[in-house]
């Protein structure tokens, strides 16, 4: 779900592009615009309001808010606050040689995206086969602006906390920065994430390991350096 909002806006551009030519006089507010996008996920509402009771079409509200924010830039959401990502190589090596005492065995790192709404990601392996094994991933996704923040929803801003015999799930902090962690002991499997600065969303799953190799893996992350990159002024 982390890349879905992105997806949604990248695949939304056609249908922008197209409507431009239909009525050029019409400019939707952004925050208006921002408002229906989210009620068509929510599924309360028509994208632009008018039918309540109709159905929502994620999409078309998408397009109109592509509309909403078009201007002197190649990043339609660069009004809201998107910034261009990160090179991946940075990220890359950010990765740890070893986390919660497990050795990389592999890194790699890409770039994707189009109209300057580029998402940099790096992931790594670490642990061989048959051993307990992580897979750690860094993002950024500056090019979603304020939208990063909603790229896995409610844990970003709401309070998890479940248990049961099966496993749990919860919301925690790892050196100040806001984190979910999620577990199953039936076949002792696992996942962290992290949201570093508004724009790096830190990720690791595990197969066969316990809850201390999976927050020690997440702390192996050099979180100040991410929230460096962060600040850095962008390059003009």
């Amino acid at each position: 779900m982390k890349m879905f909002f992105l997806a949604l806006l990248l695949g939304a551009w056609p249908v922008w592009v197209g409507a431009q030519g239909t009525n050029p006089a019409s400019q939707p507010d952004p925050m208006a615009a921002l408002a229906g996008m989210i009620k068509a996920f929510q599924g309360t509402s028509s994208p632009d309001g008018s039918d309540p009771g109709g159905t929502p079409d994620p999409l078309a509200a998408a397009a109109q808010l592509f509309q909403a924010l078009q201007g002197g830039t190649n990043n339609p959401l660069a009004a809201i606050g998107a910034r261009p990502a990160v090179d991946f190589r940075e990220l890359r090596a950010l990765l740890p040689a070893e986390a919660a005492g497990l050795r990389r065995t592999a890194a790699r790192g890409k770039k994707t995206g189009a109209f300057g709404a580029g998402v940099s990601e790096a992931t790594g392996d670490y642990g061989e086969a048959g051993t307990p094994q992580l897979v750690m991933q860094i993002t950024d996704l500056a090019a979603m602006g304020p939208l990063a923040a909603m790229a896995d929803f409610g844990w970003t801003s709401a309070e998890i906390d479940s248990e049961g015999d099966d496993g749990y799930e919860r919301t925690t902090q790892y050196e100040g920065r806001r984190g979910v962690e999620k577990y199953r002991t039936v076949d002792r499997t696992g996942s962290a994430k992290v949201m570093v600065a508004g724009r790096f969303m830190v990720e690791i799953k595990g197969d066969n390991i316990d809850p201390a190799q999976l927050r020690a893996a997440a702390e192996a992350i050099d979180f100040d350096a991410l929230e460096r990159l962060a600040n850095r002024p962008p390059v003009e």
